[in-house]
């Protein structure tokens, strides 16, 4: 079978969206010219048509610039301030982007397009495409909670995202976001998510991490930590199966003077490719975003993502069968819609589903 890459399908499928009408531009102006009796040289007719998609497409975006000002004119409202970089496309501002989301934080660069005194919300206007970053308060507010159903999350995010969070709750929007939600809400009632011994229980490993690594001499790195007692708490909680990412042992700094050998077990193994995949799948379609449109250019050669989700499909898929197995996939039904004792998100998925109308897998990942 031809699997065909995210770079791949981008430049086939605009090829084709713009080889068409090129093409009927081409033919409509050398018959325009021949029925006027003068025939157009074979270089012009190159020139116009080689001309005629970048003139279109400017034509579009002044179009949209001055459609979006006319719409918020009429709902009185402002747009955001566009950062104006000094290349077209605000590629400069792209290219700084990208160097400090590989060498700096989260939110590195964002806060100095805010200029002074105006309020915390700019439009990078990465390749002409709008990319909106807002601190507002008010703006969060709106867009996670009191107006959440107005902000979806839109074909090109679904795209971005689909080979890592599939057509789940995280990516989906309206219908489908509601069927999602119906079917993992009971789960997270507040009686369950006040059980805090499981939390508890994971937060003295990594405290007691933390004690053996300091008197070693050691530094820390917290956000590794961090995320592996999410991880730990998360995928027991959730799953019923521990990831044990703690237990596996925590790096060491790029510096240490000395690192005692390597002692882990398969187990501890397992669980540092399953957490480093997890994170790196991640990472790789936040850098996608970031890339805006034309992020697919930047995986002409494969899917960046394939490899990492293998590893984390290999850990979750057995999982998933045994739920599958255990609960027999009962179908849906209205009188068990509670959560049973003992039940794993899994396990809930699985017997309010026939395994026809739910794809676990996806919703679960």
């Amino acid at each position: 079978m031809v699997v065909v890459t995210p770079g791949v399908d981008f430049i086939v499928h605009h090829v084709v969206r713009f080889s068409v009408p090129s093409g009927l531009f081409a033919i409509s102006l050398r018959a325009l010219s021949a029925s006027y009796g003068y025939p157009l040289p074979t270089w012009a007719l190159a020139l116009g048509t080689a001309l005629f998609i970048p003139i279109v497409f400017a034509i579009r975006i002044i179009y949209k610039s001055f459609d979006d000002k006319r719409q918020a004119a009429a709902l009185g409202a402002r747009l955001a301030t566009q950062v104006q970089g000094k290349y077209p496309g605000n590629l400069d501002i792209l290219a700084i982007m990208r160097r400090l989301w590989d060498t700096g934080y989260p939110a590195d660069g964002l806060v100095e397009l805010f200029k002074d005194g105006a309020e915390p919300i700019a439009n990078m206007r990465i390749l002409w495409s709008d990319m909106i970053f807002t601190a507002h308060p008010d703006h969060i507010k709106a867009i996670l909670a009191s107006d959440f159903d107005n902000y979806a999350k839109g074909e090109r995010f679904h795209k971005t995202m689909f080979s890592v969070l599939g057509s789940g709750v995280f990516n989906s929007d309206g219908d489908m976001w509601k069927f999602h939600r119906s079917m993992t809400r009971p789960f997270f009632t507040r009686d369950r998510i006040s059980d805090f011994e499981l939390f508890d229980r994971h937060a003295d490993t990594a405290i007691a991490l933390i004690k053996q690594r300091m008197q070693s001499g050691h530094a820390i790195d917290f956000q590794d930590l961090m995320s592996r007692f999410t991880l730990d708490s998360a995928s027991e909680f959730l799953f019923g199966h521990c990831v044990h990412s703690l237990t596996a042992g925590l790096p060491y700094p790029h510096n240490a003077s000395y690192v005692p050998p390597d002692s882990s077990t398969p187990q501890a193994n397992r669980a540092n490719d399953f957490a480093r995949a997890f994170l790196e799948a991640q990472e790789i379609i936040a850098s996608r975003e970031r890339f805006g449109w034309i992020w697919p250019l930047t995986e002409i050669m494969g899917d960046k993502t394939k490899e990492p989700m293998k590893i984390v499909n290999d850990y979750l898929d057995p999982i998933i069968q045994e739920a599958i197995t255990k609960n027999k996939v009962k179908p849906i039904s209205d009188e068990k819609k509670e959560v049973e004792d003992g039940e794993t998100l899994i396990d809930h998925l699985v017997r309010q589903s026939s395994g026809k109308c739910v794809e676990i897998s996806l919703e679960l990942k």
